[in-house]
């Protein structure tokens, strides 16, 4: 009986720790993404979730593998789902607004100057649109700069001719 039970608990924590390095792993890439998604001061909030989450599963799996398991579960639900979301939010956002940047060259290539806004660009990606918060003609900027977010208003992404690719995380 007893060497059944030993080989029932090698199973569990096999399996919590198969469990574990599949889901930790993604989400301290999660963790990592947050910074450029929704801000310096919200990823760190993700990383003390990802370490003390974790710290947690491994504490509680002293006593039941079971329930750590469910809370690993519930842990990498709680990070992973919204962070790919806006991760993906992010490659079509930036590739909306990397459109406008080449538009504003091509406006720039045929009429001499950058265009004062974005009334004569046509989205590509219509739903990005919304987290375009501002086209501008800038000459301290170089020509132009274009703003976008991704998860949260204060954190902004930019192009400049001047600057190039820059970002703002709060």
């Amino acid at each position: 009986m007893a060497k059944g039970m030993g080989q029932d608990v090698i199973r569990e924590i096999a399996l919590l720790g198969l469990l574990m390095a599949l889901l930790v792993p993604v989400e301290v890439m999660c963790a990592q993404a947050a910074f450029e998604t929704i801000g310096d001061i919200t990823s760190y909030l993700y990383w003390v979730l990802v370490i003390v989450g974790n710290c947690v599963v491994i504490l509680t799996a002293v006593g039941s593998r079971t329930l750590a398991g469910t809370l690993a579960l519930l842990l990498g639900l709680a990070i992973i789902p919204y962070q790919i979301a806006l991760v993906r939010r992010h490659a079509r956002v930036q590739t909306e607004a990397a459109r406008i940047v080449a538009y504003a060259y091509e406006t720039k290539v045929q009429t001499g100057e950058y265009p004062q806004d974005l009334s004569g660009y046509t989205y590509r990606d219509p739903k990005m649109s919304r987290f375009i918060q501002r086209y501008e003609a800038s000459p301290e900027s170089g020509g132009f700069r274009v703003v976008y977010r991704v998860g949260t208003e204060t954190t902004s992404h930019w192009y400049s001719p001047k600057d190039g690719w820059l970002y703002y995380p709060d």
